[in-house]
């Protein structure tokens, strides 16, 4: 015979375990300090005197970039970080928008291995963006861990609710 007491605790065990499934590893990814918040990092890179332009990076050390009008997209890409870590794990992806007739156009979009192979880089205009998109690619491990908490989770709710048990 069940007793509601009984259903009320393994209801609530088995809340509690979902919750620190799901919660659990969203605070072990938080970075201390926390998120900065208000204002954009804004970097100077120039000599002074010399004439300069403005750049927006989006990705990488993401801020406004005030370089000298004679970096390229390749140097700028050095400064800001840009496709430098993850190793053979992490695609990377290059993006030039330019302002042209009034409206933003992408002029450029390219995989960091086709862009560094380059012999020359685009030249950079006062009011271009720059967009560094990167995407993690799944290996054996990550897929090794996502199934585990899967078979975890069922096997403990499965377990708390005690399915499959006719007493």
């Amino acid at each position: 015979m069940i007793h509601m007491g009984d259903v009320r605790f393994h209801f609530t065990v088995g809340l509690v375990l979902c919750l620190m499934l799901v919660v659990g590893p969203a605070w072990a990814q938080q970075v201390p300090g926390g998120r900065q918040a208000g204002g954009t990092a804004y970097y100077t890179f120039a000599r002074p005197g010399q004439n300069t332009i403005e750049v927006l990076v989006l990705g990488g050390q993401a801020g406004i970039y005030e370089i000298g009008e004679d970096i390229n997209l390749g140097q700028l890409m050095a400064l800001s970080g840009g496709g430098g870590q993850g190793g053979n794990r992490t695609r990377v992806k290059i993006h030039l928008f330019r302002l042209e007739n009034g409206e933003r156009r992408k002029i450029l979009e390219e995989e960091i291995g086709d862009f560094a192979s380059r012999s020359q880089y685009p030249s950079l205009q006062d009011g271009d963006v720059v967009r560094v998109e990167t995407r993690e690619r799944l290996n054996w491990r990550d897929i090794l861990q996502v199934s585990t908490s899967v078979i975890s989770l069922a096997i403990t709710l499965l377990t708390v609710f005690e399915v499959g048990r006719f007493d």
